[in-house]
């Protein structure tokens, strides 16, 4: 048996089968929190513009890396495609000057 103290799970094994799940510590919806409390407040707009900034930089990152990895495998095709092409024009000069 495995405990995920952070997930609020148990897990059971035979071998490594998993034979079974319990969830402990989980709450019917009557327990969710439907309503906001009555002191709540919204974030300061600098953390939400602070938020949206970094995920607007991470989406940025993501695009070049993967702009970068396409032109690189662009690149190293290309460099196969001539290379074959280089050898099968070889290899038919070849023929032409045995004959």
């Amino acid at each position: 048996m495995l405990h995920f103290a952070k997930l609020n799970v148990s897990c059971w094994f035979d071998g490594s089968d998993l034979v079974g799940i319990e969830h402990w510590g989980y709450r019917d919806q009557k327990w969710t929190m439907k309503r906001k409390p009555a002191d709540w407040q919204p974030l300061p707009e600098v953390y939400r513009l602070a938020r949206e900034e970094e995920k607007r930089a991470a989406l940025e990152r993501y695009r070049v890396g993967q702009q970068a990895r396409a032109r690189e495998r662009l690149i190293r095709l290309s460099d196969e495609r001539h290379a074959a092409r280089t050898a099968a024009t070889t290899v038919t000069a070849g023929l032409t000057d045995n004959t």
